[in-house]
């Protein structure tokens, strides 16, 4: 790939109102290293896939840039050829979100979020992990030299499903963990981003900042009054008392890393103190989401273009520079362990800081985390373990075993009957052999 110009990008799940338009625009910026190219859409709904590619052919036009664009229900027609192919896709698109988090509910489950952790991230996991699998094995035979850049949750599941079932290299990026950075840089050091510097480790969604610099000095002593004086502490109170007990500050903000403790997300906790992320708001997620689709009308009739649209700030395009030219980049990415984290399991997904260049990513060694955080990661990485195993085999053992390990199910009657609901709402999506487990 090394000195490569052209280039074949696959989206599957093009009709994402997250990701698609702003990883095209960010390629699309990209004309010193991505000379031209061909941007193959791929999504089971041609609705969505038809607005997609609409939005997509207006935004390159704007562009002025020379590239394909194609839209395909069968991904099998994309992959010859592809050099980089992203999911963004969710099995059961977004009514299953509303679905998992109702089911969850019933039993006595709240999910601030409900992609990555909780009975809302395993069962996402079991419809999720077929679909990569599947994908990831036909790249094999037919373009076993692509890259796999996962942006799907939940994210450390399907990049360990890819990793370790197949031979396709992939990674896995989240804006959540550098996004924390950036807001404490701004609102708790009042310095410009590119000042604070940081390393972070732990588990996709609730990874631990390890260490602040600015300008060669520790930083990290100040941190704990300057929550208090600049009240960055009371905007984030759950990230704020983990630092407090477990000695490192978590990212990415509340509404992730507090699905990982139960204590949080129980219905008299939420109403006596009030914290700001209870169960799943689809009031602000559907916010997002029409605004998003907001974006989309706007490319197709012309309202906003290229310029307008602007970057995401995703850095899918650095880990693309540095392969394809050399010039290494610094970047946090979900990676199996082997050997970064001293004292969790080896073969767990993790999510470091890696260096990247020409011959791929170098994740960095972190050494070990304080006790308390290695023990909730390596449980969490273990039941991510369990779920991608029951997902490929279709073993309800296994998924009822990660569930009954899973923090949030501590706030379940019956973990069991919570499972098989959740499979049979999705049994018609799951992989035949389920119908004769449950």
């Amino acid at each position: 790939m090394f000195g490569k110009e052209f280039f074949n990008f696959v989206f599957i799940g093009a009709g994402s109102t997250s990701f698609t338009l702003r990883l095209v625009s960010d390629i699309l910026h990209e004309d010193d290293f991505i000379l031209s190219g061909e941007l193959r859409l791929v999504d089971i709904d041609p609705i969505a896939l038809d607005d997609s590619y609409e939005a997509v052919k207006k935004m390159v036009e704007t562009s002025g840039r020379d590239f394909k664009v194609t839209k395909h229900i069968d991904f099998m027609e994309t992959l010859a050829g592809c050099d980089f192919l992203f999911f963004t896709f969710v099995t059961g698109s977004y009514p299953s979100w509303k679905k998992d988090i109702d089911i969850c509910t019933k039993h006595g489950i709240l999910q601030s979020v409900g992609d990555t952790i909780g009975p809302g991230g395993i069962i996402r996991t079991l419809r999720n992990v077929p679909v990569v699998y599947n994908i990831a094995k036909a790249m094999e035979k037919i373009s076993p030299d692509a890259w796999i850049i996962n942006y799907s949750n939940p994210e450390g599941a399907l990049c360990l499903a890819i990793s370790k079932y197949t031979n396709i290299k992939t990674f896995g990026l989240c804006h959540g963990t550098p996004d924390t950075v950036r807001s404490l840089a701004e609102n708790v050091y009042k310095v410009s981003p590119d000042k604070l510097l940081y390393s972070a480790a732990g588990i996709n969604h609730l990874t631990w900042i390890t260490k602040l610099e600015i300008d060669g000095e520790n930083v990290y002593p100040k941190l704990r009054k300057l929550l208090d004086e600049t009240g960055y502490g009371k905007q984030e109170p759950i990230s704020a008392q983990l630092y407090d007990i477990f000695g490192l500050y978590p990212a990415p903000g509340d509404r992730h890393v507090g699905e990982f403790f139960p204590y949080y997300l129980k219905k008299d906790v939420l109403a006596e103190q009030n914290y700001k992320w209870g169960n799943a708001d689809f009031n602000m997620l559907d916010e997002w989401r029409n605004s998003s689709l907001g974006n989309i009308k706007k490319l197709k009739e012309g309202m906003i273009g290229f310029k307008e649209f602007g970057t995401s700030g995703e850095t899918a395009t650095h880990f693309m520079r540095a392969l394809s030219t050399g010039k290494v980049t610094l970047e946090m990415a979900n990676v199996i362990n082997k050997g970064y984290i001293d004292n969790l399991s080896q073969d767990i997904i993790v999510e470091v800081p890696v260096f990247v260049d020409s011959f791929g990513l170098h994740p960095q060694k972190i050494g070990a985390l304080p006790d308390a955080i290695a023990a909730k990661c390596d449980i969490l990485g273990r039941e991510y373990n369990l779920a991608v195993r029951a997902a490929v085999e279709c073993d309800r053992t296994l998924a009822l075993q990660a569930i009954m390990l899973d923090p949030l199910c501590a706030n379940c009657k019956y973990p069991d009957k919570l499972l098989d609901e959740l499979i049979m709402a999705y049994i018609d999506l799951l992989p035949a052999e389920w119908k004769k487990k449950i």
